[in-house]
């Protein structure tokens, strides 16, 4: 199996690299930018926005590839496989028509739902869950509604993030990375080839994504890569397995969800809409205490590697103490994100 995700991986990775050029060449000649200018938008020139394409492209032409030459490491999962695919070109799709007019928050919480609703009919949902003191217990009557809110979550995770050059796409090859050695360690064979589909095409696409970037995920992009993410997470196939998957997202995507998390109390707390856009992410605040772009960037990515560390630690040796170190961490986070926050608000005011 270790043979075939190299050759997964090779597959994704080049076909993302050969997209990838083809794309940028393509949004040129027709100007498919995402133009300068607003309250939300950092970069200086116009930039190619159809990266999600390519990330789309890549990632089944390297599946497919190996349906068609691999050993069946999908035998479990097969019957899931056109689930898997429609809730991805519905993603996709709602996150295209934002990238080229503006979408409501609502509809694309709808269409990120209804993805869900597809894994969750093609039989891929959450039935179990644990927690540190309250141990095991079954949710299979609540089972729609989490495996919803999972892939609803984990979409905009990834998203919220998407604001620097290089930021998303490393943080998500950082996290792909993890679950390739977490697939390997347990012996999961359908998280290993689609994790390392993932990540072939992300590392592909990240080559052109850093900084100056070339071409930008779009939320197209973005919110497909979270999706894949979910779907990772709920792709294994023995129960006992299902557990630590699904909290291993958790603390592998830590600074993505912890900006979920933040971005979803302050706007609450402000008496603002919980799906409005605003300049106060993680690190628009870091920029604004003085952060360069390269320091905002390494501590992103260092940040990924330590929860990525942290979720095989908690795997090989257990979940309670890690997870309570992980909220400690995310408490920590908490306090100097409110503490930035009162910063430029009394900056502002003065």
């Amino acid at each position: 199996m270790i043979a075939d995700g190299f050759i997964v991986f090779a597959i994704a990775f080049l076909a993302c690299l050969v997209f990838t050029t083809v794309i940028i060449k393509f949004c040129r000649k027709y100007s498919i930018y995402d133009n300068p200018g607003g309250r939300h938008k950092r970069h200086k020139k116009p930039t190619p926005i159809l990266g999600g394409t390519a990330i789309l492209i890549s990632v089944w032409v390297a599946i497919f590839s190996f349906l068609i030459f691999g050993d069946g490491a999908f035998t479990d999962i097969k019957g899931a496989l056109p689930h898997i695919l429609i809730g991805s070109l519905m993603i996709y799709g709602i996150g295209l028509l934002d990238d080229f007019r503006p979408v409501s928050a609502w509809a694309k919480l709808t269409a990120q739902a209804a993805a869900g609703l597809v894994l969750y009919f093609g039989g891929l949902s959450v039935n179990l869950i644990s927690l540190p003191i309250l141990g095991e217990f079954g949710v299979k009557g609540f089972s729609f509604f989490i495996t919803v809110g999972w892939v609803i979550a984990l979409s905009n995770a990834i998203n919220l993030i998407d604001g620097l050059d290089g930021l998303a796409a490393g943080v998500s090859v950082i996290a792909s990375v993890t679950m390739v050695i977490i697939g390997v360690l347990f012996k999961i064979d359908a998280m290993i080839i689609i994790s390392v589909a993932v990540l072939g095409s992300l590392l592909a696409f990240w080559i052109f994504n850093r900084y100056p970037a070339r071409i930008f995920l779009g939320d197209s992009g973005s919110l497909l890569i979270g999706y894949f993410f979910a779907v990772i997470s709920l792709v294994v196939p023995i129960k006992s397995y299902t557990t630590a998957a699904l909290f291993m997202p958790l603390v592998v995507l830590g600074v993505p969800l912890t900006e979920v998390i933040t971005s979803f109390l302050r706007r609450l707390a402000a008496g603002k809409s919980v799906m409005r856009a605003d300049r106060r992410h993680i690190f628009h605040l870091l920029a604004f205490a003085g952060l360069s772009y390269r320091q905002i960037i390494n501590l992103f990515y260092l940040s990924g590697l330590f929860f990525g560390f942290l979720s095989i630690i908690m795997l090989l040796f257990g979940r309670g103490v890690v997870l309570a170190f992980l909220l400690l961490f995310m408490v920590v986070i908490f306090i100097i994100y409110f503490i930035l926050i009162a910063r430029m608000k009394k900056e502002n005011t003065a």
